[in-house]
């Protein structure tokens, strides 16, 4: 029950994340993939990339000019008033370094406990696999147009970090009689969303009680599922 409600909220911020929190400034430099049909401009004949579904390009921007540099020396570099593109869609593989901070986590039923909906601290460092992709679009008449960028990514990968957890009789099966806050070390899974404003996304991992109460704790080593948030490092 308590991870159908987190990952309706997740849902719901993703829902959330509508066009305008995904608009850029600006297409950060860097070598994409064009899809064939969408290149902008054929700077040899057609037949030096039919049978391409997409093309490799580095591509920075300057104002609102595009300079596109086909990684193909059968296609001229290209330099394209961005105004003058309709739904230019171009996107990227990188190797993705976040700092994560996971808020809420869902604990399973074990022991007769019931599932456990925490809100403890937790930070960790991710790495992981990510596509970007960028959208150019005008709207407009043809003496007014309006350019707008949108930029999105997604990604999935492993964390590992630090946490802390309460600590009292009811979760160490009655072997402690007093209360605390615990010092753990998580790992996990992760899949990311980022807005490009900021990044949401879904967290599977167990969390190891550093302290010697470790053998009593019910949840050492168990699994959680948890919603979090992070801050793009790269």
């Amino acid at each position: 029950m308590l991870f159908n409600l987190l990952l309706f909220f997740a849902i719901s911020m993703l829902l959330w994340c509508c066009k305008t929190v995904q608009s850029v400034p600006e297409i950060p430099s860097d070598t994409y993939w064009i899809p064939a049909k969408q290149y902008p401009y054929n700077g040899a004949s057609t037949a030096s990339y039919s049978g391409q579904k997409k093309i490799a390009a580095e591509i920075s921007q300057q104002d609102s000019i595009l300079e596109i540099t086909p990684l193909s020396q059968e296609l001229k570099p290209l330099r394209i008033g961005m105004k003058s593109l309709n739904n230019l869609q171009i996107y990227r593989h990188t190797f993705d370094v976040d700092i994560l901070t996971i808020p809420f986590k869902v604990r399973p039923s074990t022991s007769g406990f019931p599932e456990q909906l925490n809100a403890n601290f937790s930070a960790a460092i991710y790495l992981g696999r990510r596509k970007d992709l960028y959208q150019v679009k005008t709207s407009g008449t043809k003496r007014k147009k309006t350019l707008k960028i949108f930029g999105t990514g997604f990604g999935y990968g492993g964390f590992f970090g630090l946490g802390t957890v309460t600590m009292n009789p009811f979760v160490t099966q009655k072997r402690i009689d007093y209360e605390y806050d615990g010092m753990v070390v998580n790992a996990g899974l992760a899949g990311i969303y980022d807005a490009k404003k900021f990044n949401i996304g879904l967290a599977t991992g167990t969390d190891f009680l550093l302290d010697g109460n470790r053998r009593y704790w019910l949840y050492q080593g168990k699994p959680w599922f948890g919603i979090l948030f992070g801050i793009n490092l790269n």
